[in-house]
């Protein structure tokens, strides 16, 4: 197994750990405008470290499927545009976290834009690339933007989601074996 689709998958499954924390901890200490508590302060900890995690995933995701036919430009541009909306979230929140509030608001925006997008791109190419189960592909293209619909119902939801989302393809990238589709071996019976 490549080391790259490896560290993906468990990164994968330390973001999940880490956005189901961030869940419990949105529950217990709910994040306001002002940061002015500890608690405000781990939450975006573990928030920032649940996208570095994130990031690592996605370049576990890119490195299982870079050369083959199917994945091309527009699975690079996905994983491109992805990581990009991650990084750039990571930065407003760890501004945010330098000036004690939540700032940088429309960048913020921006930078979900580009997740929503290079989620999207990537989720249809791992369908169409049928490297890993196609549920990972319907998750990446769905758990983004029903976050936001998720937190109206129920606080801390959209973490919820990703942690479903990113858990299930950290296990689906450690699953995978050498970074290439292993067809089903049927054997005759032995006589005997």
């Amino acid at each position: 197994m490549s080391s790259k689709i490896k560290w993906g998958g468990i990164a994968g499954i330390a973001a999940a750990a880490l956005f189901i924390i961030s869940a419990i901890l949105d529950q217990l200490s709910p994040l306001q405008r002002t940061y002015d508590s500890a608690a405000s302060y781990l939450y975006l900890g573990v928030v920032v470290a649940a996208y570095v995690g994130v990031i690592i995933a996605v370049l576990g995701i890119h490195a299982l499927h870079s050369g083959k036919p199917r994945y091309g430009r527009l699975g690079t541009a996905g994983t491109v545009l992805t990581v990009a909306g991650y990084l750039i979230m990571i930065a407003v929140r760890m501004i945010s976290m330098a000036l004690g509030q939540e700032s940088l608001g429309n960048v913020r925006i921006v930078g979900g834009l580009a997740v929503l997008i290079g989620s999207v791109l990537l989720g249809v190419i791992m369908l169409r690339a049928r490297m890993l189960p196609w549920w990972c592909g319907v998750l990446l293209i769905v758990a983004f933007p029903l976050g936001d619909v998720a937190n109206a119902i129920f606080r801390a939801a959209e973490s919820l989601l990703l942690a479903l989302l990113w858990g299930s393809i950290g296990v689906a990238l450690l699953a995978r074996r050498e970074g290439v589709a292993e067809p089903a071996v049927t054997r005759p019976a032995q006589a005997g």
